[in-house]
């Protein structure tokens, strides 16, 4: 009889603990996504992600150490970058961006092995194979498919900091890196995802993420207005830091000479901009490399320069339109080659 009581009371008990639980299990769920919204809490990980866990990882996440484990994993992970194991750093910064989603240099982190070192280490391999190829005098080897992998990492990279700007959309680092790397010379670049990301930064307090967008778009066909309306909105800012990059002066030049501009448009002379015309030049003759390489915009460009030409006499050896420029022309290497202009000319 007494155990017949023991066990009803422990069945009464386990009902009322279930009947409670129950009850306030909306609630609790309801409070629980009010935290993650609010980034107080981590969110949930994904079955996918829970699959690729080790015991380790799995204990600390029922434990409430997520961040820690994430920290330890991190480590772990290097050794799969010094041996070029990249699906399995890959594998590994997916575990440790779900375990702390709302840590930036997780991801970051992520994103520059995979979009950065990864693909780097794929055009590298390229190479060699194509060397190989063209000496063993293989017709059926194709380049095009050699480049498929490391395109192949640049959008894994691409894909893990668009996946980190979902939880730290306020990371100025994750949007800078991203319009990097797709803005790099030594890639593939693609400009208009470069402007995408550098356009987030328009509004920065770093002066240096500020004017990215307004050096990307100055280099994609079609969008000259909009960069003469970027580079107008930076000027009204009135940072002094802005006037002292040398692009940033030949742009207020070249992007106010653009003839589509509607009338009463901006358009900075020269005497406005530089204090003296041989500044000027200087900057003008560096910017011929920058349209010619960088595909910035070029507007009125020959006809500003060759007005300096004529004004400072430039000789020959200066002048991008007798001599192909090889190097940037620096003060010392003008202040040379005028005196040499001069000692020639009383010498005749």
């Amino acid at each position: 009889m007494r155990r017949f009581k023991t066990a009803r009371n422990l069945i009464v008990i386990a009902a009322v603990l279930c009947g409670t639980g129950y009850l306030r299990m909306p609630k609790e769920q309801k409070f629980m996504e009010d935290l993650r919204e609010r980034k107080i809490a981590h969110p949930q990980i994904d079955s996918e992600i829970w699959s690729k866990m080790g015991q380790t990882s799995l204990a600390g996440t029922f434990g409430g150490l997520r961040s820690v484990m994430a920290s330890f994993m991190s480590i772990g992970a290097y050794d799969h970058f010094e041996n070029n194991d990249w699906y399995k750093l890959e594998k590994d910064f997916e575990v440790i961006t779900a375990l702390d989603p709302y840590n930036a240099y997780y991801w970051n982190t992520g994103a520059w092995h995979l979009g950065w070192n990864a693909a780097s280490w794929a055009r590298r391999n390229q190479r060699r194979e194509i060397e190989t190829a063209l000496k063993n005098g293989n017709e059926d080897f194709s380049p095009t498919k050699q480049r498929l992998l490391e395109m192949e990492f640049l959008e894994k990279g691409d894909a893990m900091y668009r996946e980190g700007l979902k939880y730290n959309p306020g990371s100025e680092e994750l949007w800078f890196d991203r319009g990097a790397m797709w803005s790099n010379e030594y890639k593939r670049p693609d400009l208009e995802r470069a402007a995408e990301a550098f356009k987030e930064l328009r509004n920065s307090p770093n002066p240096v993420y500020r004017r990215r967008y307004l050096l990307t778009i100055a280099r994609i066909p079609g969008r000259e207005i909009e960069a003469y309306e970027e580079m107008v909105r930076l000027v009204s800012v009135s940072d002094p830091r802005n006037f002292s990059i040398p692009t940033f002066r030949v742009l207020m030049l070249i992007l106010g000479s653009n003839p589509e501009l509607p009338d009463g448009a901006l358009r900075p002379p020269v005497d406005v901009v530089y204090n003296n015309p041989e500044k000027a030049y200087e900057d003008l003759y560096n910017y011929w490399n920058r349209i010619k390489n960088d595909g910035y915009y070029a507007g009125n460009y020959e006809v500003l320069m060759k007005q300096l030409i004529d004004k400072l006499k430039v000789p020959d050896s200066l002048n991008p339109y007798v001599t192909e420029p090889k190097r940037p022309l620096y003060p010392s290497v003008w202040k040379r080659e005028l005196e040499k202009r001069d000692r020639d000319g009383s010498s005749r």
